[in-house]
């Protein structure tokens, strides 16, 4: 028998992920300014929106013009569908399984679902018969990322197949591509060659291809020959553009936590594990409550600022030491008024005076620990309360 072990209380815990629907909304009205007007948008809001919530993602995203979600795993797209949402939905990752337990119900609820593989395909033919319902398929073509899709040279074959199955029906065609936040990287050129002459092997075996497409958020922003179709942003949509780019997008999460204690310490005094570093003046240090069991990365220790909210302003500190697993130390200064209880932002919008200090972004906390702004986002753990605006 398993026990369920009680989820922490929300009310009783000081961390908080803020989550702005309407920077998500805006975000995607203006990645749509990018599009022509039969190209759709879809709004890619696996791994739970990227830490900000499925749901509320996919409605902000919808406001703001998305046509399509797009998720990985079939589960999700079912809790999208039974959310009732006004967009098409694709899926496109499942083992054999997840596909006899749950794809019948997802294709019954009209989920576009992607193949990769002939016993990918065998699955979804097998689930639509089971379904009564023929699946809407989009095949991904591996065209360099070596992960799901079928390589060109099975296409042919797999068009056939598909043409074949009186359970199937070809919605659309895709790939991803592995180099698009370089745009200098002549590797997404070779993919989109192979993409194209696969695309018209496919249309030789199973007649116009309903949808086609390949661009991510970094292609949507610099690759306007490669819209197609269809467009899946994901990471730009949140505020975190993959490449430099003059459309405003903003971010829409905000890692909040408090001060835990606030003390008075010497010149010399070491701080945490390890003893990375000393003071180097008389200072006072602030224990912020929050560590890597909330998804700060102990990579980034010692690199970071945060701003702390005091009676006399929002003041910027430095996180000093390592990190912890449930807590950080940030150093004041000898003359701060910080005390227990006050608000701390460790990254995103604090929503003060304009002018004033600002925390560090996802983004800087990404450059610290050697990493990307995706894992960030999507490493705030599931015991940091999400709060919607």
């Amino acid at each position: 028998m398993t026990i369920p072990i009680p989820a922490e209380d929300p009310r009783h815990v000081p961390n908080r992920a803020v989550i702005d629907p309407s920077a998500i909304t805006e975000n995607t009205r203006a990645l749509g300014t990018l599009l022509e007007e039969q190209t759709a948008l879809m709004a890619v809001v696996k791994a739970d929106g990227y830490g900000h919530g499925m749901l509320t993602a996919a409605r902000a995203a919808i406001e703001g013009g998305a046509t399509w979600l797009g998720v990985a795993h079939p589960a999700s797209a079912l809790a999208l569908a039974r959310a009732d949402l006004d967009a098409q939905i694709l899926t496109w990752l499942f083992e054999p399984r997840t596909a006899r337990t749950v794809l019948p119900e997802v294709l019954s609820q009209g989920v576009d679902v992607s193949v990769g593989s002939p016993e990918m395909l065998a699955l979804v033919s097998e689930a639509a018969r089971q379904a009564e319902r023929r699946a809407r398929v989009h095949l991904k073509i591996d065209t360099g990322m070596g992960r799901n899709g079928v390589l060109p040279w099975q296409i042919r074959e797999m068009g056939a197949a598909m043409r074949e199955d009186e359970h199937i029906q070809v919605a659309g065609a895709w790939t991803h591509l592995t180099s698009a936040d370089d745009p200098d990287d002549p590797a997404t050129d070779q993919q989109v060659e192979l993409y194209d002459s696969a695309c018209a092997a496919l249309a030789d075996e199973v007649g116009p291809i309903p949808l086609q497409h390949l661009a991510n958020s970094a292609a949507t922003l610099t690759r306007p020959d490669l819209h197609r179709d269809l467009v899946r942003t994901g990471i730009a949509m949140y505020g975190y553009p993959p490449v430099p780019t003059d459309v405003p997008l903003r971010p829409a999460m905000t890692l909040t936590s408090r001060l835990a204690l606030v003390k008075e310490v010497g010149e010399g005094h070491s701080i945490g594990y390890g003893r990375i570093r000393s003071t180097d003046r008389r200072t006072r240090l602030g224990l912020v409550p929050i560590g890597y069991a909330d998804g700060l990365h102990r990579a980034a220790s010692d690199q970071c600022h945060l701003v702390v909210r005091t009676d006399s302003g929002d003041h910027r500190a430095p996180q000093v030491g390592r990190i912890s697993m449930d807590q950080i130390v940030i150093d004041l200064g000898p003359d701060s008024d910080a005390r227990a209880g006050d608000q701390v932002f460790v990254f995103g919008d604090a929503g003060g005076d304009p002018n004033g200090p600002a925390a560090s972004t996802a983004e800087d906390w990404a450059r610290a620990a050697g990493t990307i702004s995706y894992e960030v986002l999507t490493s705030v753990s599931g015991r940091v309360s999400r709060e919607v605006r």
